[in-house]
């Protein structure tokens, strides 16, 4: 491959856009600044090594840094680790190290213990494949491969945790500590080819009310089974009967309270419950109501969505609140009681700074009729 094809001049007019002079070495934007980049394969692997910023390493400094990085493959040694130019260099932080650090600089800034809570699941539960990787050695295939197995049954969860560790690699771009690309950054081409394509955001997929009873049915006597059937009769979000707690249900007067803290709208929802969502609770305790395998924790966040999937899998959890909706609507219940229903409140600030009603008594009514509905396949 011939190499040294660049010139002075075509150095300075290259103003972003890439250009390479040959053998691996190439002159790329990143923001506002040029980098020189060694691109090139070991153990079947692409690395893209960074030289350094174009304002401090000029043409025929990048040419002999590359040119050792040839030297050290040629006798099967890493650059990485072995070129003398980056022995000087300060370590690299891990993914891991450097995705602790940027949740502990930015959590003063979240509304809320909750953001910080979905931060650190992500990337350190979701992203945990990533975690020991130092972050100018993250590639595409490995933001993939972490990604990508919850990229269908965890739709939302998947969409976050690909952008918050894009974010990350962001700022270690901007700290000079990565070069290239960033990984986890791809159209919706590029997207859907490598993990799929996923359902639109905020689109959920809902079964038609007609086919629910049948479905309801089915719906087996287990932990995950009685969660299912409250979320479907109270027309829930998953979180909320996931982290479901006897302390906010009122037996007595059949109500559930759920605080705003574990609302999306942080404001607190009452909701009036039927005996048959009384009955899918279970018998009652102390702390979780649906609690999972590990001490203290609920049910996994794809518990309900895996009975779904046995039965059609197209369909999603959340999208049954669509379903109750729809059926709402077509049984002629007004929206000033049916959005209640759902934690929805579209009036204006002025309408709702006096009628603050949660209409929960008309909801009743309604919630009957709809359990009443659902158990129908069951005759």
């Amino acid at each position: 491959m011939a190499r040294y094809k660049l010139t002075a001049g075509m150095v300075k007019a290259a103003r972003g856009s890439s250009i390479g002079d040959g053998g691996g070495l190439w002159l790329m934007p990143r923001g506002d600044k040029q980098y020189w980049i060694f691109i090139y394969q070991r153990h079947g692997r692409r690395r893209e090594m960074g030289l350094g910023p174009l304002e401090s390493v000029s043409l025929a400094d990048a040419r002999e840094k590359a040119d050792e990085a040839r030297k050290l493959l040629h006798a099967g040694k890493d650059p990485f680790k072995e070129s003398s130019f980056r022995q000087v260099d300060k370590r690299v932080p891990t993914f891991g190290d450097y995705a602790d650090e940027y949740i502990k600089d930015h959590a003063p800034q979240w509304r809320g213990g909750k953001t910080e809570i979905g931060w650190k699941s992500s990337l350190e539960v979701h992203a945990k494949g990533l975690r020991k990787l130092p972050v100018n050695e993250i590639r595409r295939a490995d933001v993939v491969r972490v990604v990508k197995p919850i990229w269908h049954a965890k739709a939302e969860t998947a969409k976050k945790t690909l952008e918050r560790i894009a974010a990350v690699l962001e700022l270690a771009t901007d700290m000079e500590l990565r070069t290239g690309p960033n990984p986890a950054r791809m159209d919706a081409k590029a997207r859907d080819k490598a993990l799929g394509v996923q359902a639109a955001s905020g689109n959920h997929e809902s079964m038609p009310y007609s086919e629910l009873p049948k479905f309801f049915a089915s719906i087996p006597e287990t932990a995950a089974g009685r969660a299912l059937r409250l979320l479907i009769l109270n027309a829930n979000r998953t979180g909320e009967v996931r982290f479901a707690d006897w302390s906010e249900i009122d037996m007595d007067a059949k109500v559930w309270v759920i605080p705003a803290s574990r609302m999306k709208e942080p404001r607190e929802h009452r909701i009036p419950l039927t005996d048959a969502a009384i009955a899918a609770l279970g018998e009652p305790g102390e702390g979780l109501v649906f609690k999972g395998a590990r001490r203290g924790r609920p049910i996994g966040e794809v518990a309900m969505a895996k009975l779904l999937a046995k039965e059609i899998v197209k369909f999603t959890v959340h999208g049954f609140r669509t379903t109750f909706r729809t059926w709402a609507q077509d049984h002629g219940y007004p929206d000033e009681v049916a959005e209640p229903a759902l934690a929805h409140d579209k009036r204006s600030k002025v309408i709702r700074a006096y009628a603050r009603s949660d209409v929960l008594e008309r909801r009743r009514e309604m919630m009957e009729a709809w359990t009443a509905f659902c158990g129908s396949g069951a005759r």
